[in-house]
């Protein structure tokens, strides 16, 4: 091979070589950047999924947060239930066991509008005791008087039956509200074993789930045990005060009631009238017809003597053959002229209980505040000063007292 032909070969290869040379910086160079990108997008995804991880591990804080508040709410809300029920059954007033009824309701129940109805002793008809939501102005009108069938409402209904009432159930009975400001959607009556003491009425757009018809009925049945104590401890209270011949008041509770009342005549300046009231001849009427007889006299006595006097006076049976009426804001005039129509309608009557007729009367004196008194002893004293004065005119008479002018 000659020079020239060397010189022109070198430069081949060198060419060649830095052709290879380039090939492999490149492919290098590929592999560096898919190398690069790979690690970028492992990385890219790691990031993604920390975040991923750190979301849902704040919406599991967020959620345990919610969790906690709505636990807390319920045990507060239990605490509260439970606190409501214990001061239930140690409450003795049926208003104040119907203002924590109408509590408990709304704030277990979330009502639109809540009326606590309570009886009257006689279970005549009900009325609202306790409200929330309602107008004041209607609550003198929404009495439900319960010998009228047409008109009981769902409250009367659900009284009358001791059964929840709700307006579907009142519809199939074909019945109306008889009061259209008052449209409760659902009423529960409050009851112990035979005894029915009242109506919870509910005014509520959305119906009731069961978890809050059981705790509604848990309220009823605990509300109506406390009604029951009440009414026991209001008959145990009214025997120990009641004369048990006459089943008039006795002296005890009158002269107790009598303080109160003088303290109310003071403050109102008022007058205040008192009246004993003695029976004439008693002991003949005993000894002609016998004991028996005189006891059956006082029953009948006490029950015409009550039918004279109003629901503010008191009537009480101050001892043996005598009784003793007391007569707020009325003058002693006024309670002689009382006391004289009673002892001329008495002679309408015949109390003869056998061949010999034996004529029954009394005579009375009447007392006042402030004319004659201003203390319930005093009073009494001057009552009993009067009725000397009847007895000493010959009997069958009825005598005002007349303070006595001292001798200068």
């Amino acid at each position: 091979m000659t020079a020239k032909e060397k010189s022109i070969e070198l430069p081949m290869n060198t060419g060649l070589f830095v052709q290879l040379l380039f090939g492999v910086f490149f492919v290098s160079l590929i592999i560096i950047l898919v190398v690069a990108l790979t690690k970028t997008k492992k990385k890219t995804k790691t990031l993604n999924s920390v975040e991923i991880l750190a979301d849902e591990l704040d919406r599991h804080k967020k959620e345990g947060i919610r969790l906690r508040e709505q636990l807390k709410r319920i045990v507060s809300m239990d605490n509260m239930f439970f606190s409501s029920m214990i001061r239930l059954t140690s409450m003795r007033d049926p208003d104040a066991i119907a203002r924590e009824l109408k509590d408990l309701v709304v704030n277990c129940l979330d009502p639109k509008g809540v009326a606590v109805f309570l009886a009257d002793q006689r279970n005549k008809r009900i009325s609202i005791r306790a409200h929330y939501g309602l107008n004041d102005n209607w609550l003198p009108k929404i009495v439900y008087e319960l010998d009228n069938k047409g008109k009981l409402g769902k409250a009367g209904v659900s009284f009358t039956k001791k059964h929840p009432i709700s307006k579907h159930e009142f519809a199939v009975l074909g019945m109306i509200e008889p009061f259209p400001v008052f449209e409760p959607d659902i009423c529960y009556p409050i009851f112990y074993q035979a005894k029915k003491f009242g109506v919870i009425a509910l005014i509520r757009e959305k119906n009731l789930d069961e978890r809050e018809k059981k705790l509604i009925g848990v309220v009823t049945s605990i509300a109506g045990v406390a009604l029951n104590n009440t009414r026991s401890f209001e008959e145990i209270t009214d025997t120990a005060h009641t004369d048990p011949l006459t089943k008039l008041k006795n002296i005890g509770y009158f002269k107790e009631l009598m303080d109160n009342e003088l303290e109310r005549s003071k403050r109102f300046q008022h007058h205040l009238s008192i009246a004993i009231i003695d029976l004439d001849k008693f002991k003949e009427y005993n000894d002609t017809y016998g004991h028996q007889a005189g006891d059956h006299l006082l029953i009948q006595l006490a029950q015409i003597f009550s039918k004279h006097f109003e629901e503010t006076d008191t009537l009480a049976r101050y001892g043996g053959d005598e009784f003793i009426v007391m007569c707020p804001e009325i003058k002693k005039q006024e309670a002689a002229r009382i006391l004289g129509n009673l002892l001329h309608d008495l002679e309408m009557y015949d109390f003869t209980r056998g061949p010999k007729k034996v004529q029954v009367t009394f005579s009375a004196g009447v007392s006042s505040y402030p004319d004659d008194a201003t203390s319930s002893v005093d009073l009494i004293k001057a009552a009993d000063a009067a009725l000397y004065e009847a007895k000493d005119a010959g009997r069958n008479t009825v005598k005002v007292y007349q303070p006595k002018l001292e001798k200068i």
